[in-house]
């Protein structure tokens, strides 16, 4: 069996770990429950990404713990909130755009946390 083994670890590439850059990776969250998941993720002390708020209500941005987070649709909806409407919410994405490429940039992967 030993042999079966070994065969499939002569055939495994080399890699040079020690030259190899970690991956830039971004948690964001979006919204209520999407800003209530990274707000846990932070609290944990997750390491190795970046973890973003975004939301409509400045309130709720206000408690939510996070390395960086920004005030989506501050002229549609005033930092009230979307009320739940997915229409309000996405225009104030929409609004926001260029922040949130700006929040983005750079990163080779992204998750995003919504509800």
């Amino acid at each position: 069996m030993d042999f079966i083994v070994e065969k499939a670890l002569g055939s495994v590439p080399e890699y040079d770990f020690d030259n190899m850059s970690q991956a830039n990776i971004k948690v964001i969250g979006v919204g209520g429950a999407g800003n209530n998941m990274v707000g846990w993720l932070y609290k944990k002390g997750i390491k190795g990404a970046e973890i973003i708020a975004c939301n409509t209500d400045h309130q709720h941005l206000g408690v939510t713990g996070s390395d960086r987070k920004f005030l989506i649709g501050k002229d549609c909806t005033r930092g009230l909130g979307c009320g739940g409407f997915p229409n309000k919410g996405a225009e104030a994405a929409q609004e926001s755009l260029t922040q949130i490429k700006e929040a983005l940039k750079g990163s080779d992967m992204v998750f995003v946390c919504a509800g």
